[in-house]
């Protein structure tokens, strides 16, 4: 690792990346929840957490899974995503505060690119009730994930190049019919999360501030010409994409949390629900692997590295261990549900998310680099969900449903792992009862996020001293998803 403090402040594409690892743009839901998790719930834009009408429930609400009856049910859910992205770009650069040299662009303004491609993902739930009023159940679904390529030489390269995160919940509950009017549930949520991302390191801005240390350090040793030399060669470096590196960073961890609902029917055919899920701590661990370019002209490595003119210490980086401290954020839901005739209900949403709990992100090393703070600022995030289903014949039922999502990440720390916005959701959805045991849901959504500006500046939030790269990425994103979902149900 670099122990000089412009150095290492040239290489903080790494800080910032490891930090942006878990907080990836997923177009179903805000922040970075997936929100994909049954094709029922999809066939209402996620309003029906009161309907408890398969296994599916244990994710919304799991005191439903009391409304099953006796025996076992089942339903495995299989989503497919395929968002459109793009991204314009209006003029990104790259800047080397106090050197005296001017911003090199690192993009073309108005060159467009799309960065996420199409996902499926699988959930499956089980339930058991047997003659008592305790019923079991266990869910294991997705709660967040996505996947980001963008093109290796964008703008925003030393902020981000691709990042993958897949991420898996076991969720055992336990549920209570205390009453024939009310059911509590609560369980557990052992939670796994793995992330991989790469984005560019500037080594062009390293060996421009060396040549420019050293350029000092020969005017004050009274070697005015070879000051002027060094100047001129680190502006003939400096902004240089020939000499990017990359920074390749994959981590993983297990977490715990829970949860806690309740499902309460004051009369047939009306049902309100609370749901709670707990924030969940990870702690990342995993690896930082460095590539450097070997392109280095012969005279600027000895201008950098040679007595009595070297302006960095040590050239080279060394791969180490590095951790991340990540929380997600806990949520609480109300939903309703009411039975307007005997082949028409309503039912709504409302869900708070706690985001507001992300103000900075910290970064530890395991070698001597020291650790790294990102700030983020989110704020609580709000979603509306209302829907409908109707009983078109006795072994169909049909579904639909619109939803508003709120967005946590505010405009000003929006980025590039991360570009959200305010999102609708126009949903579509069918149940087959092919069989007295066995049923099929299917779901079609519509999503599409509000128009988000970006000019995100790798600048430590104002810290000083500042482990910062100076790139700023600018542009506009426009993101839209079709999502699929089929849902296999069976009870026996």
């Amino acid at each position: 690792m670099f122990r000089h403090t412009r150095t290492a402040g040239a290489l903080r594409p790494l800080l910032a990346a490891i930090a942006l690892l878990p907080l990836a743009l997923t177009a179903q839901a805000a922040g970075y929840r997936f929100g994909t998790q049954s094709a029922a719930a999809e066939g209402t834009a996620n309003a029906n957490g009161a309907e408890a009408a398969d296994a599916s429930t244990l994710f919304a609400n799991p005191a439903g899974i009391t409304r099953l009856g006796k025996g076992w049910n089942f339903s495995g859910v299989l989503d497919y995503v395929d968002p459109k992205t793009k991204f314009t770009d209006e003029g990104s650069f790259i800047s080397l505060p106090g050197s005296g040299l001017a911003p090199r662009s690192t993009s073309t303004a108005g060159e467009s690119m799309s960065f996420a491609k199409a996902q499926a993902v699988p959930h499956a739930y089980l339930s058991y009730q047997g003659d008592g009023d305790v019923a079991y159940g266990l869910g294991v679904f997705v709660p967040w994930g996505t996947k980001l390529n963008y093109p290796a030489n964008w703008g925003g390269r030393y902020n981000l190049q691709s990042v993958e995160l897949k991420s898996l919940s076991i969720n055992p509950n336990v549920a209570w019919k205390t009453s024939p009017q009310l059911s509590l549930a609560a369980g557990l949520n052992i939670q796994y999360m793995e992330g991989k991302l790469k984005r560019a390191v500037p080594y062009a801005s390293v060996y421009a501030a060396g040549l420019l240390n050293a350029a000092h350090q020969a005017a004050a040793g009274g070697a005015p010409g070879l000051a002027l030399q060094l100047q001129q060669q680190a502006a003939q470096i400096f902004g240089d994409p020939s000499y990017d590196g990359s920074i390749a960073v994959n981590g993983k961890n297990w977490g715990l949390g829970f949860n806690a609902s309740l499902l309460w029917e004051p009369e047939a055919g009306t049902r309100i629900g609370l749901a709670y899920r707990s924030s969940v701590s990870h702690k990342l661990r995993g690896k930082a692997d460095w590539t450097q370019p070997n392109n280095l002209p012969a005279t600027v490595q000895a201008a950098i590295v040679a007595a009595p003119y070297n302006g960095v210490s040590a050239l080279d980086h060394n791969d180490s261990d590095a951790s991340l401290s990540v929380r997600t954020p806990e949520s609480l839901s109300l939903h309703g549900y009411q039975q307007l005739t005997p082949t028409i209900a309503i039912m709504g949403d409302f869900t708070i998310t706690r985001d507001s709990q992300l103000k900075q992100l910290r970064i530890d090393f395991a070698n001597s680099t020291a650790d790294s703070t990102t700030a983020e600022h989110w704020k609580d995030s709000t979603k509306v969900s209302v829907g409908a289903t109707w009983k078109a014949l006795p072994s169909l039922t049909l579904r639909t449903g619109f939803s508003k999502d709120m967005s946590p990440v505010p405009s000003e720390t929006r980025g590039p792992a991360l570009p959200d916005a305010a999102r609708t959701w126009y949903a579509l959805g069918a149940n087959w009862a092919f069989m007295d045991s066995a049923s099929v849901d299917f779901s079609f959504g519509h999503v599409k996020l509000k128009d988000a500006a970006m000019s995100a500046t790798d600048d430590g939030d104002g810290s000083q001293p500042c482990n910062c790269a100076y790139s700023t990425v600018r542009g506009n994103y426009t993101t839209k998803a079709t999502i699929f979902g089929v849902q296999f149900n069976y009870k026996f």
